[in-house]
């Protein structure tokens, strides 16, 4: 991999994918009707931040280096709203990663193409049940939802 790949990589792909992702668990959420999201890019300090319809949008300094979305409701979940949360980020992975493959069909490039695999890893990570460090992944969530009933 040349270096202009993996500079695309590391401050394109890898944070659009990671905000598609997260934009999936937000409409999640808003589909269950959330009392309050919020959806966050990176870490650090904060470059910007934009209030929507009960959603906080935020972006942090390092934009590249991950994201987490957030949602609450004064009644609590029932399992099937918690597993469409989870699921909606993979799915929306999913999603994202076969446009770029039609995509990649009619223009090949390499940066759609790092793209599209991008998107396809963090959809089947994220649907693979583990913990790592305190932090679960969406099929792990199922799975505890699952597990419960």
């Amino acid at each position: 991999m040349d270096i202009y790949l993996f500079v695309y990589l590391i401050l394109f792909a890898a944070p659009v994918g990671t905000a598609m992702h997260e934009i999936g668990h937000v409409l999640g959420a808003k589909r269950v009707r959330a009392d309050k999201i919020t959806l966050t890019i990176g870490t650090g300090r904060i470059i910007t931040q934009m209030v929507s319809n009960k959603t906080v949008y935020t972006i942090r300094l390092f934009y590249f280096l991950g994201g987490v979305a957030f949602s609450q409701r004064k009644i609590p979940y029932k399992p099937v709203e918690q597993i469409k949360i989870a699921g909606s980020g993979p799915l929306m992975s999913l999603i994202a990663a076969g446009l770029c493959y039609g995509f990649y069909n009619v223009h090949p490039s390499n940066y759609v193409l790092i793209l599209l695999l991008f998107n396809l890893w963090v959809a089947v990570v994220n649907i693979i049940p583990f913990r790592f460090k305190g932090k679960e992944s969406d099929g792990y969530t199922i799975y505890k939802v699952i597990r419960k009933k």
